[in-house]
């Protein structure tokens, strides 16, 4: 007697779905409806306690994001992760930038070319991506940012696949564990970011970065089930970005060149780049600084203000270009204004390879008196050392 055929339960998938490259490019798909979704949102809770911009970056971003995938069509998880941090970093203004695009670039190179990894190797490779947010931002559990959201969200998924629990349960807990941590900022005061200088006037109010992961996390589930995709370059979010590459040119480029023409004479200085999140502000400071050399020769000087579009930000294309613009071999030093100009210079220094040119060096000091310091010290011929203790000089300077 032939036996029956039989067909999969209900419940019970007929095979378990896998972590390929459709399946993150479903993830794309599904962050960009959820951040379109709750574009308002984000942005109302960053406008309480941070720049008001945060939703809207985040749709720019991940738009930016399909594009890039649907251009250059990564084979692999990893490859495809680490474009998108790529990505996200260079066409992000703020903070949400670098953080999350230093988290993803991570998670991608350490799932490397694996074509479809388990669910244990992606909690690891997250819990990766965790720990290089929190090298770059400093911030811990408690701090009120998107660490509260991503910290129990990796672990709650790491726990998950070691118990050997089905994607979708390791998954449905990853979500929840996410939005607990994001709705637990409330009652937290910030200590990290924008939300910090308010001090216990920001508890009562959640962290935007926080809401993000909970909707990044729940992508994630969301693109188990999602129907296939076939991302677009002309989808209306990734319009904005396609300026970015002539904008780098016009807006790196051509300012080093008209404020100091030794950088194309190769002294062999040390190159400064003023890295300011406004395009004005980072040029006045530079034709202060050089009108304040006097008949000095002036030293390889670019700015890097501002977006590729125009707007308010930082931007990791423009701050590469100027900062190859006036590398003559010896060192270059950036000097950021705050925040996320910050962190954007932090990710591109912990890249390997690093696209910024040799010695490279960050620069802590105030932004006027830094520039002002490390120009007229490049100019007499001090060397990347000597540039780094000028600022260091400046930082200590008081003022009364």
């Amino acid at each position: 007697m032939t036996a029956a055929p039989t067909t999969p339960s209900a419940t019970t998938p007929a095979t378990a779905p896998a972590l390929d490259t459709a399946y993150f490019r479903r993830w794309i798909a599904e962050t960009n409806r959820l951040v379109r979704r709750d574009s308002a949102r984000l942005t109302e809770l960053d406008a309480v306690i941070g720049d008001g911009d945060h939703g809207a970056n985040l749709v720019r971003g991940f738009g930016a994001v399909g594009a890039a995938v649907a251009e250059q069509r990564p084979a692999t998880p990893g490859a495809l992760l680490t474009l998108a941090g790529t990505t996200l970093t260079n066409t992000v203004g703020g903070a949400s930038g670098p953080l999350f695009g230093t988290a993803l670039r991570r998670t991608g190179k350490v799932l490397g070319d694996t074509g479809a990894p388990s669910v244990l190797e992606l909690g690891a490779a997250l819990g990766a991506g965790l720990r290089s947010v929190q090298k770059l931002g400093g911030a811990e559990i408690g701090d009120a940012t998107l660490v509260d959201a991503l910290a129990p969200a990796v672990a709650a998924l790491s726990e998950a696949a070691e118990a050997d629990r089905p994607l979708r349960e390791a998954l449905d807990e990853a979500v929840s564990a996410a939005r607990a941590g994001a709705d637990a900022t409330e009652g937290l005061e910030a200590r990290k970011g924008r939300a910090s200088y308010l001090g216990e006037r920001s508890i009562g109010h959640q962290d935007a970065g926080a809401n993000s992961v909970a909707l990044l996390m729940e992508a994630l589930r969301e693109a188990v089930d999602a129907p296939e995709v076939s991302l677009a370059p002309e989808e209306p979010a990734a319009a904005e970005p396609a300026v970015a590459e002539p904008a780098v040119a016009e807006s790196a480029a051509a300012p080093a060149a008209a404020a100091q023409p030794a950088a194309k004479t190769r002294t062999g200085r040390v190159g400064v780049v003023l890295v300011s999140h406004s395009k004005a502000v980072a040029e006045s400071v530079a034709a202060l600084s050089g009108a304040l050399l006097g008949s000095v020769d002036p030293a390889p000087l670019a700015v890097a203000g501002g977006t590729p579009d125009g707007g308010i930000g930082t931007s990791a294309e423009l701050i590469t270009a100027a900062a190859r613009t006036v590398d003559e071999g010896v060192g270059v030093a950036l000097l950021c204004d705050m925040g996320s100009a910050v962190l954007t210079v932090k990710s591109l220094l912990g890249e390997v390879p690093s696209q910024l040119p040799e010695g490279t060096r960050i620069v802590d000091a105030p932004f006027l008196e830094g520039a002002v310091a490390i120009t007229l010290t490049s100019a007499i011929g001090g060397d990347i050392d000597a540039v780094l203790a000028a600022a260091e000089d400046a930082r200590g300077y008081r003022k009364r």
